[in-house]
């Protein structure tokens, strides 16, 4: 299989945070262009309350003391200016800006079964 380009991997990310909310119950409208400072717009039926969100994908790198970062880009000053949050999904949460987490590296083929 081809490795996925990044604006597939950006499709990709756009969709499960799309679906974590409407598992969720809220409202969701997307951005029907490739491009703009908004690619949701999230409204909570319940609270009447909506939010905008610029997704990204989240980007990993191990360093050499075997912990792993991960990372996004974070909002520009024109999204702060009107509200638009950053949010992506690692491993089933959702994180918003800024976004940075750690974790030590776990070597599953070193696991004794």
């Amino acid at each position: 299989m081809p490795e996925l380009s990044a604006k597939r991997k950006g499709d990709i990310s756009e969709l499960q945070v799309t679906t974590h909310y409407l598992e969720k119950g809220y409202d969701v409208f997307r951005n029907v262009s490739s491009t703009g400072i908004i690619d949701l717009v999230v409204f909570c039926p319940k609270t009447k309350n909506f939010f905008l969100c610029d997704v990204k994908t989240m980007t990993q790198y191990k360093r050499e003391d075997d912990i792993i970062n991960i990372h996004t880009n974070a909002t520009t000053e024109e999204q702060r200016k009107v509200g638009i949050e950053v949010v992506a999904l690692y491993q089933g949460k959702l994180y918003k800006d800024p976004i940075r987490i750690k974790e030590k590296f776990k070597d599953e083929s070193k696991t004794v079964s």
